[in-house]
């Protein structure tokens, strides 16, 4: 047998060279890819942050760090704006976009206001306010509040229920239902709320704005505070505290100066007076907040600027893009601030008793119909089925007619041969739809007439005339010679024996 002697290599305690490299390789790049593994570990924490903030924010503080940054390292922001070389109106003309119109020319905004953080209905929008602008014919701004109570008893996409808890309940759908990212799924909320409100009012709402607690208290405080007249005193001992208990919240009547914090008790404090009152302080918050930064001159001072800027970015949620934001901003700065008409939607309707306000458009049903809530409802007419007839029919004269509003002229109602209440009636009906009547009586003339007519005041006052002759039918004529000059308003009207009641709702194009 043969065999064959192999000789079998030596074992050497020594690594090869391109062994000891990669060893020496690793050893030195340990403390790298610890710091790599560290700045990866919090690179991700960051970009999961920022998956949590909208679009708007981060692009918003990036235009405005550019425009206003590169003014600031010059050091010469003061000076350009005191020869008025640099404004927010200069902002606005190169960085802002046109705005979405509806037909009739105007741009209609939902405003909605909810809690910050730490606040135990954080997610509940509790003011809701249409904002309805008309940059060129009237140049004025409707405001119109619906109470956070609205029941909506059927909705496109989001079922029934308040329409304060839709923001939050709709999110978290979109969130846990359809995998939406947190902001894509708030933002997609704020849109559907809005269509559903403008489906309901019978408008087309463009953008939607929410805007928290922080928002309001800051850009008071960069006002320097606002001036505002309290119409009554307000006492409130359950005014929710920052530690989910309560404290008492007091305001005289009269002047006052208020700083943010108080600026944001007045308008929450809902304990001493009824959630309309709420609405309507929050609509004068709102207004004095704007003669307040034309006024002043605020808009002009780039600290101004800069502080509110970085507000909105932490605290405002909206369906608008950065341009139509700073567009919007631009837009309003122009605006009139003495002509804005502001009304809310309420339960002041004269069914069950003598009540009567303008927006007089809701009612309170049995709470065994609702789970024990206390929800309100458009009133209908018929009673049923619920319609939202009457609310459409008014946002239809506050978007064709306000010119009117603006004019605030006053009303005359006389009986002269109309069925007994009548005068009362319509009285009632023009309250509600916002026109002031004041008075109502049987007319001092010596005989009845057949015919309706009504007649302006005033050769200024004929347009007006004219207005609601078309809106209820009524000839336009001329005043009667026997009429006492004390029965003259700017728009007279004489019930004949003609007259028969309508709803407006039923004289105005249905939605």
């Amino acid at each position: 047998m043969s065999f064959h002697v192999r000789h079998i290599e030596e074992k050497s305690d020594t690594p090869p060279r391109w062994r000891k490299l990669v060893i020496g390789a690793l050893e030195i790049g340990k403390p790298l890819i610890g710091w790599y593994g560290l700045w990866k570990e919090r690179k991700e924490k960051e970009q999961q942050k920022k998956k949590r903030v909208m679009v708007l924010k981060r692009f918003l503080l990036i235009l405005i760090a550019v425009l206003l940054g590169l003014v600031l390292f010059a050091q010469t922001v003061r000076s350009l704006t005191s020869i008025h070389l640099f404004s927010f109106g200069n902002i606005a003309s190169f960085a802002g976009s046109e705005l979405l119109q509806n037909e009739n020319g105007t741009i209609n905004l939902l405003l909605t206001g909810q809690g910050n953080e730490e606040h135990d209905g954080k997610d509940l929008t509790d003011t809701i306010m249409v904002a309805s602008i008309d940059p060129t014919q009237t140049k004025s701004i409707v405001l119109l509040s619906l109470p956070r109570d609205v029941y909506l008893l059927s909705t496109e996409k989001m079922g029934k229920g308040k329409i304060n808890s839709f923001y939050r309940d709709y999110k978290g759908y979109l969130r846990y239902q359809k995998g939406m990212e947190e902001q894509e799924a708030a933002v997609e909320a704020l849109r559907e709320i809005g269509n559903e409100i403008g489906r309901k009012l019978g408008m087309e709402i463009n953008y939607t704005v929410k805007v928290n607690f922080t928002a309001f208290t800051e850009a008071v405080d960069a006002l320097g505070g606002v001036d505002i007249v309290v119409p009554e005193d307000i006492t409130d001992t359950e005014y929710p505290d920052e530690n989910f208990g309560y404290e008492t919240f007091t305001l005289e009547k009269g002047p006052q100066h208020l700083d943010g914090a108080t600026a944001l008790r007045y308008a929450r404090s809902r304990h001493s007076s009824s959630d309309f009152s709420r609405s309507a302080r929050q609509q004068q918050l709102l207004e004095a907040m704007g003669e307040k930064a034309r006024g002043s001159g605020k808009l002009k001072d780039p600290d101004f600027i800069t502080q509110m800027m970085h507000t909105l970015s932490e605290n405002v949620e909206t369906t608008m893009s950065v341009r139509e934001l700073i567009g919007l901003a631009g837009l309003l700065r122009k605006m009139d601030t003495h002509r804005v008409v502001s009304f809310q939607l309420n339960d002041r309707n004269a069914l069950y008793d003598s009540f009567i306000e303008p927006g007089g458009f809701l009612y309170t049903p049995p709470r065994s119909l609702f789970e024990s809530m206390s929800v309100l409802l458009p009133v209908s007419r018929p009673e049923f089925p619920v319609t939202w007839r009457q609310p459409q029919a008014f946002v239809h004269l506050l978007q064709s007619a306000r010119a009117v509003y603006l004019a605030k002229p006053t009303i005359h109602i006389l009986n002269n041969g109309a069925p007994s209440g009548s005068a009362g009636k319509l009285a009632t009906e023009l309250i509600r739809y916002g026109f002031s009547v004041e008075k109502v009586a049987n007319a001092s003339l010596p005989k009845k007439q057949e015919q309706s007519v009504l007649f302006a005041g005033s050769p200024e006052r004929d347009d007006l005339a004219l207005f609601f002759s078309t809106l209820l039918g009524i000839d336009k004529d001329e005043k009667p010679v026997e009429l006492p000059q004390n029965e003259v308003a700017d728009i007279t009207l004489i019930l004949g024996e003609d007259y028969a009641y309508t709803p407006l709702q039923n004289l105005l194009p249905s939605s």
